[in-house]
């Protein structure tokens, strides 16, 4: 069964390696990996992506509906109007304003602030410099032929003034933040990767004491702060947690062997591997990982936190299966297993062809996009995660509310069930059914908390509340699935609590005294012994 679940795994990671990833070839003959930009998809009512536009409303708009803008006449098939913004490639709602298709005419660039401003990397905003210093008007460009030459940003671009990303990367301390090269259609390449106009954005920073140079700033799809800490704390506790009661049920011969301990173990097995690869991406930056390594990563998390919610819901089943009197030869549970594996495999690669289709793109995961996990910032992590999640939770507490039914339809003499005590069986059951009503609540909170904050338009990748909620879960399993668990307090009291009592014993035989305190009392039923402990 391990054998068959390893090789699974292993094929999903190397198959994934190769969805998703296109190889754009420069005009300066290098080839660049860089992920299949979804976000320049040219909407059906508008003439071209946003990203290829500018804001004309106060421009000079000529008789024939055409504007002036900068100097360009831009015709009127090319203007629209647009009720949304976009910003780190996700729509927003915005009040209508008028936009040309001006980069289709002239190629454009971006810069992050305001003329005679400069980004501040501490404070995250623009700020004017302390002593006035000249704007920097050239620029290094490479042409097809590879060849790089200083030309007029004025003359070569459009340069356009607006927020394209919220967060930029900034690491002055490094050659490869200055190191750069800039195409004649807009595009910049750097690190390996080629970036659109709306990924990037220039401004002026000191290279050196007193000397400022023209460089441009990738937009950051990292999160920061607080959040990011509380929430990967609170996870790397509970997976300790779980890891402590795997490691305590798989060494308990009897709790591993029982089908209620085997699907614990797998259910502990998914839960650590799904949120041991969650810690790894909120704490790794996206940018220092390669588009294949992001994507797969994040896949790999989602196929064992779906394997988890499969693995409760068999394990409600065979509960209700069980107390119904519905016995299961070891080949259909074994079989069973498989399916699940199966199923989960299933809804990955569904999943990953939803991200590579052409759905608009907020619909999609966003798995491997801009994040390496699920976009809060888009419908996908509700279609794709939640509604399944609760799908499965759902049916679980559905089979836990027949099995409590079946538990009053049993024969009052029944002592054994499918060879276990019924007793046992029925204290498992409280247990797992309390622990799911935990896991239940949980979930659903979640998905309300992103539906809310969808709709207002708040999003916060990090929920520090999540990680909170991990971690009083793997405490509930502590309780519940461990020390709940009769097979482990069986053990319990056989191998440490009576080891303590024969200690206690052995110690009051050694060093207990007689009435008067005095061991040499020939009348004393007690002789004094040397006992090595």
């Amino acid at each position: 069964m391990w054998a068959t679940l390893v090789g699974i795994i292993a094929a999903i990671s190397v198959v994934g390696t190769v969805v998703g990833v296109t190889e754009t070839t420069t005009t300066a003959g290098t080839t660049a990996k860089t992920p299949t930009n979804t976000s320049s998809t040219v909407p059906a009512k508008y003439p071209c992506a946003f990203s290829d536009t500018v804001n004309v409303t106060d421009s000079q708009r000529l008789q024939d509906g055409s504007y002036a803008h900068e100097g360009i006449v831009i015709p009127a098939h090319l203007v629209a109007i647009y009720n949304f913004k976009v910003i780190d490639g996700v729509e927003y709602r915005a009040p209508k304003h008028v936009r040309g298709c001006i980069c289709l005419i002239k190629p454009c660039i971006t810069f992050c602030c305001p003329l005679g401003e400069h980004f501040n990397a501490k404070s995250g905003n623009c700020t004017a410099p302390l002593q006035p210093r000249p704007s920097s008007t050239l620029v290094e460009l490479t042409d097809s032929s590879g060849n790089i030459s200083h030309v007029k940003i004025i003359d070569q671009f459009v340069v356009r003034t607006q927020l394209g990303c919220r967060n930029k990367f900034v690491d002055k301390k490094h050659d490869s933040f200055w190191q750069w090269n800039l195409f004649e259609n807009g595009t910049l390449l750097r690190d390996d990767r080629l970036w659109s106009t709306d990924e990037y954005c220039f401004t002026s920073l000191e290279h050196q004491p007193a000397a400022w140079e023209l460089v441009p700033l990738n937009c950051e799809r990292f999160q920061r702060g607080y959040r990011v800490w509380i929430y990967a704390i609170c996870s790397i506790i509970a997976i300790l947690i779980n890891i402590f009661i795997l490691s305590l049920l798989g060494c308990i011969n009897t709790a591993r062997k029982s089908h209620y301990g085997q699907l614990i173990i797998y259910y502990l097995l998914s839960v650590i591997a799904g949120y041991s690869l969650l810690v790894y991406l909120t704490l790794k930056n996206p940018v220092k990982l390669s588009h294949e390594a992001c994507r797969n990563i994040g896949f790999l998390a989602y196929f064992f936190i779906m394997l988890s919610f499969v693995y409760l819901a068999i394990c409600s089943f065979d509960f209700m299966l069980k107390f119904r009197k519905k016995s299961m030869r070891n080949w259909v549970r074994a079989l069973i297993y498989f399916l699940a594996i199966v199923f989960v495999i299933i809804l990955r690669f569904a999943v990953s062809f939803a991200q590579d289709s052409n759905l608009p793109k907020h619909f999609k995961p966003g798995i491997g996009e801009d994040y390496c996990w699920f976009d809060v910032r888009l419908w996908g992590i509700l279609i794709y995660y939640y509604v399944p999640i609760l799908l499965l939770l759902i049916f679980s507490l559905y089979c836990c509310f027949q099995t409590y039914s079946a538990t009053f339809e049993l024969d009052p003499d029944t002592l054994y069930l499918e060879g276990v005590q019924l007793r046992i069986m029925k204290i498992h059951f409280y247990a797992f059914t309390g622990y799911l009503v935990g896991v239940f609540a949980v979930w659903l909170r979640e998905m309300i908390v992103y539906i809310l904050a969808r709709v207002r338009e708040h999003f916060f990748i990090i929920d520090f509340w999540s990680g909170i909620c991990i971690l009083v879960l793997a405490i509930a399993g502590f309780i519940l699935l461990l020390g709940k668990n009769m097979h482990v307090k069986t053990w319990w009291s056989i191998n440490v609590e009576s080891s303590q009592t024969d200690l206690s014993i052995i110690n009051a035989r050694v060093y207990k005294f007689d009435e008067k305190g005095d061991l040499k009392n020939p009348d004393s039923p007690y002789r004094p012994t040397v006992t090595s402990l």
